[in-house]
């Protein structure tokens, strides 16, 4: 049984203000163990593509470098590439979005902000995997160069996943673009022409040529696609469709390769889930709608399982937010399982894998701090 903090998301006197809240997290046997002297600590977290308004703020992050640099750390932070063409295509434009997010890479981070992947997005070495999907994928080489890892997730609903949490984040962010499109092609897209009205807003974010044209004209090539999903993400009328019968073996692939990048690393993990600004696009959208749930603070843990079910049932527990996708979706009352109504999904599916393929179990003790 894996314990699970959870740290309420309300702060009513500077003693348990978010640095307050961090550096009791910080202090938690688990997490201290990662900060060994003289040794690398990989901070994960999620750089959203541009447009997106919800993402954690940096102040988060340069705390917990400079908690780590204080005890004589050597952390980084990390974030892959994605295989769409937005914002984080590759090495270059993922800089220049750290900057413009407000990551100072010099200032802030002393200059170790780096990719997972590298600067081409396939710096890293095909490893096998255990499951009944993959076989292996390619894991970028920081992920196993470093020592430890703090695994940093802003919690999301995910339109194929149900929840964007650890076990999404160890499994896709420290993948090369070779590894992630292994992924994506598991899942099947097509375009439904009567939906489209040719706007061209996805026209830039396709990388193989598949979506085409100019605005007026649009047209979806099935044979060229290489199911990265930018199209499905920008596109707003709904156009792109998810065969939703390839869902659950692409759940199951990120657990698979969760599972490797698990295996692969030097050192221990700890996961930090925030449940704040929640909202129905994962980070990697270019734009995102308001939270429908309230802030609900921290959960923390080292099992990614035990961290994304308790944060499951923290979500579907939660009220919804009046004005939101919650009260459009008739779902702003709590035990109402938001995620499912929101996506079609529930992590449910995901999260048995995981626990079946050892990456963790759903059995949890909750310990609350305030």
């Amino acid at each position: 049984m894996a314990n699970v903090y959870w740290f309420k998301g309300r702060s009513d006197n500077i003693r348990n203000n978010l640095i307050s809240k961090l550096d009791t997290l910080i202090g938690l046997e688990e997490v201290s163990d990662l900060m060994i002297p003289d040794t690398s600590l990989a901070i994960k977290f999620n750089l959203s593509e541009i447009g997106y308004g919800h993402y954690l703020p940096p102040l988060i992050f340069t705390t917990l470098f400079e908690k780590a640099r204080n005890r004589e750390v050597r952390p980084l932070l990390t974030d892959g590439c994605s295989i769409f063409k937005g914002s984080r295509f590759d090495g270059y434009h993922w800089t220049e979005s750290t900057l413009f997010l407000g990551f100072s890479s010099g200032e802030s981070f002393q200059n170790q902000l780096l990719q997972s992947g590298g600067y081409t997005n396939e710096e890293g070495n095909f490893w096998p995997s255990e499951g009944e999907n993959l076989a292996g994928i390619d894991i970028g080489s920081l992920l196993t160069d470093t020592n430890n890892l703090l695994v940093v997730s802003h919690i999301t609903a995910h339109p194929q996943l149900g929840l964007s949490g650890a076990v999404a984040n160890l499994g896709l962010g420290f993948l090369t673009a070779t590894g992630r499109q292994r992924i994506h092609g598991f899942l099947e897209v097509d375009w439904d022409a009567e939906k489209c009205d040719h706007c061209g807003e996805c026209l830039s974010f396709c990388p193989t040529g598949a979506i085409s044209g100019e605005p007026g004209k649009v047209a979806f090539d099935a044979r060229i696609c290489n199911q990265c999903l930018g199209c499905h993400m920008a596109c707003p009328n709904g156009a792109i469709i998810v065969d939703a019968e390839t869902v659950p073996t692409y759940q199951e692939c990120i657990v698979e390769a969760a599972h490797t990048v698990a295996r692969k690393l030097r050192g221990k993990a700890f996961f930090i889930n925030f449940l704040q600004s929640v909202t129905p696009q994962p980070d990697e959208y270019p734009y995102s709608d308001i939270p429908f749930i309230p802030d609900l603070g921290i959960i923390a843990s080292n099992d990614p399982v035990a961290a994304d079910w308790a944060t499951y049932q923290m979500i579907v527990q939660s009220p919804g937010v009046p004005g939101s996708v919650a009260q459009n979706m008739d779902v702003l009352e709590k035990g109402q399982d938001k995620l499912k109504a929101i996506t079609g999904y529930t992590p449910e599916h995901m999260l048995a894998y995981a626990e079946k393929m050892g990456l963790g179990s759903r059995k949890l003790e909750l310990l609350i701090s305030e």
